[in-house]
């Protein structure tokens, strides 16, 4: 999960910066009279297409001196699916950065936009793709003051393990100091419900361009039942509340992130073992605690992270219980050895 949510981060932005450029084409053609010599709708459509792709589409432009807004901007994959889809982008530009070769724009805006995050049957991620340009022109630098999103949708389905997620609500507020594509400082707040219920928060600082990043994580009140296509082994889960803390370090693409699980009311039928542990183990457990709280760490590199999650389930039941057993089988020999002369 945290690969295809930096893949997919990486492809927004890039996505916004091709679709930015495209716009402030037609802007300065629109200042120098040169749209009144072309049908307009096809004119903008073939130059967006031109800087940003043919997957990227949107209803009405409207320019005014000082603010840019599209209206039902559509990205599309090579399938023919929706990735995101956003009812108005409002974008508040400064021309003056342009005669230095710089693009600022003061704020982005985007109402209503619904992100679908596909797994397809075939195990890879459903993504938009964009056109390469060709030769080695400079690059105009963006620099991006703050980001705003409002009444936003994700919509995350992994048709390999058969599960969905829906969050709404999406609020995200990016502001940065100096530049947000480019190198510079940036601060990051993002938060999000999550259908039935629960809520995910996110709140980091540090720079979009080198990726180095420090900040909380919080998951609180997720049902259980969501995560059942994602737990192994023969165990039914019927209730149960998770709540995750995590602080979280991104350097140079390394990530580390020391985190505090909490699982509350949970509700199990369970044969075998649960992580290691045979199940009437972990049963017990719940009885005794009423829950299951326990700190464990996440390392390596972004897209091959490792995780110590269930050595320190181990030792938490170990802990609790007086003893943990990696096998039902031998929970099994113990008790028979334990019959045994001279095995006591």
């Amino acid at each position: 999960m945290p690969l295809i949510i930096s893949e997919i981060s990486g492809f927004i932005i890039v996505m916004l910066k091709k679709l930015i450029l495209g716009i402030i084409i037609i802007v300065f053609l629109s200042i120098g009279g040169l749209v009144l010599f072309f049908p307009l709708d096809s004119f903008i459509k073939k130059k967006i297409e031109e800087s940003a792709g043919p997957y990227i589409s949107f209803s009405t432009l409207k320019i005014g001196w000082n603010s840019i807004k599209a209206d039902n901007v559509l990205i599309k994959t090579p399938a023919g699916t929706d990735f995101l889809k956003i009812k108005q982008l409002r974008l508040k530009p400064s021309f003056l950065g342009l005669l230095r070769k710089k693009l600022e724009i003061k704020s982005i805006e985007l109402d209503s936009p619904e992100l679908t995050i596909k797994k397809a049957k075939n195990g890879k991620w459903v993504l938009p793709e964009f056109k390469k340009k060709k030769g080695k022109g400079s690059a105009m630098e963006v620099i991006v003051r703050s980001v705003r999103v409002d009444r936003g949708a994700i919509l995350f389905a992994d048709e390999v393990q058969g599960a969905r997620f829906d969050l709404t609500d999406v609020a995200i507020d990016m502001s940065s100091r100096l530049y947000f594509f480019s190198a510079g400082k940036a601060s990051i707040n993002a938060s999000a419900k999550v259908l039935p219920s629960g809520k995910i928060s996110v709140n980091s600082k540090g720079s979009m361009a080198t990726g180095n990043f420090k900040g909380t994580l919080s998951i609180k009140d997720i049902n259980m039942i969501l995560l059942k296509p994602y737990i192994k082994g023969d165990v039914e889960v019927k209730k149960g509340r998770l709540n995750l803390d995590s602080n979280v370090s991104l350097d140079k693409g390394n990530v580390t992130a020391p985190s505090h699980l909490n699982v509350r009311g949970l509700d199990i039928e369970a044969k075998g073992a649960i992580m290691g542990v045979s199940a009437p183990l972990v049963i017990e457990l719940i009885k005794k605690k009423g829950e299951i709280d326990l700190d464990f760490n996440t390392w390596g590199r972004y897209d091959n992270l490792r995780n110590d999650l269930k050595e320190s389930f181990q030792k938490k039941v170990l802990a609790e219980v007086g003893r943990t057993v990696t096998s039902p089988v031998e929970d099994v020999m113990k008790e028979i050895r334990s019959l045994l002369p001279g095995k006591k």
